[in-house]
């Protein structure tokens, strides 16, 4: 392409420079309005540069990786990711990945500082599930900068391993250990959260179902199958976080269940008939409050909204006026479960897991755990039994003394 031309027009300075010809002939890109030559060559000079570069304002050779993993972020993630996977990046990377690797430049990164973050985060207790996404996104950002952009001709990050499972880390690992709330405990819960308040039927299916938290909060009635006793798990919510550079408010949207685990499982009679006295109460409260009566509906992109935008849906955790219980209002139950009813280890996974403990105890088959928590695989299921076979081989230790 030709060199940068300046001209001045009346008391203001233009730029141009020529661009491709299109069906043969030449073609100008130019700019005026510069109040002083400098500042039209300056910024010329950049507007050429980047037209020369197809669009991208700066040299392969030249950026940081952590302007790089923003282009990643912003070209390749937010376009072919959810939006909950998005968010997960974008924080193992500002608290992880940038602080240690942001500073150097694409083209120098190697497998050896690679491995060096790794291996730290390892050593400071991090969990190998934790130390696999960060892994998982250095490999998927620095592929996409190989091909399609063509900015690094191999991704170092593929030479680059977790540490061996039978590895010992310098700090204990900071997976949040297993908690079962026993039956005991479970009733302090309850009678401090009765039927009737907005937190009995979230903690009711977390124990009776083990569903996860955003399952839950996701529920509609379309899921509730009453007659046969049953739910159906097709979906979660999710909290989309207000986006600075737009200014557009935080919402929830509903996405596919982790894992994309859509099941049917059975419900017990007591909680079938919680939800029974439930709907009821809800189909009464639409009449009672009429117009004043909040609906939500969910739109092309799955937003949660009530201004009437996609199609309607019956969501179960609503208020007598119904409107939305949002999940975090299990932050609030476990606080009070922590400070008032003295369950330190208390929050709603722990349901969870009691679910599946409980389940595995009565000799429930580990598949059909699996199936009804939706795990992704049936290792992740065997954790279960392994603590339940450590915990036969204490008390059968403790059996043979007494022989």
């Amino acid at each position: 392409m030709g060199e940068l031309r300046l001209r001045k027009r009346g008391t203001k300075w233009e730029y141009s420079f020529e661009g491709a010809r299109i069906n043969g002939k030449r073609q100008y890109i130019s700019k005026s309005g510069f109040r002083t030559k400098a500042e039209a060559i300056t910024v010329g000079t950049k507007a050429m540069d980047e037209y020369n570069r197809a669009g991208v304002v700066f040299s392969p050779k030249d950026i940081s990786f952590s302007d790089y993993l923003d282009l990643w972020l912003e070209q390749y993630c937010k376009v072919n990711c959810k939006q909950a996977t998005v968010a997960n990046y974008e924080k193992k990377i500002r608290l992880h990945i940038k602080p240690a690797l942001g500073k150097y430049k694409l083209v120098a990164l190697s497998p050896l500082v690679i491995q060096k973050l790794i291996d730290d985060l390892f050593n400071n207790g991090y969990s190998r599930n934790t130390l696999a996404v960060i892994k998982g996104i250095l490999t998927g950002s620095l592929s996409y900068a190989v091909q399609p952009l063509g900015y690094i001709q191999s991704n170092p990050s593929i030479y680059v391993k977790l540490p061996s499972m039978r590895a010992e880390s310098t700090i204990k690992t900071r997976t949040a250990p297993h908690v079962v709330i026993s039956p005991e405990q479970m009733s302090l819960v309850l009678k401090r959260f009765p039927e009737g308040t907005s937190s009995h039927i979230p903690l009711l299916i977390g124990y009776k179902c083990g569903l996860r938290i955003g399952e839950t909060f996701a529920l509609t009635w379309d899921c509730v199958d009453l007659k046969n006793k049953t739910l159906t798990i097709n979906k979660q919510v999710q909290w989309h976080e207000k986006d600075k550079d737009t200014g557009e408010s935080g919402f929830w949207y509903f996405t596919p269940p982790k894992y994309n685990s859509i099941r049917t499982i059975e419900m017990p009679s007591d909680l079938t008939e919680v939800l029974k006295r439930e709907k009821e109460r809800q189909d009464k409260a639409v009449s009672l409050y009429k117009e004043l009566y909040t609906e939500y509906y969910v739109d092309d992109n799955n937003k949660l909204n009530t201004e009437c935008q996609g199609k309607k849906i019956n969501l179960v955790m609503i208020r007598l006026d119904g409107t939305y219980i949002i999940s975090r209002n299990m932050q609030y139950v476990s606080i009070i479960a922590r400070q008032e009813l003295n369950l330190p280890r208390f929050n709603y996974h722990s349901l969870r897991h009691t679910h599946a403990t409980l389940l595995a105890e009565k000799g429930a088959s580990p598949k059909y755990v699996q199936h009804r928590l939706g795990h992704k695989n049936i290792q992740i299921t065997m954790q279960v039994y392994q603590h339940l076979t450590e915990k036969m081989s204490s008390e059968g230790a403790k059996i043979l003394e007494t022989i």
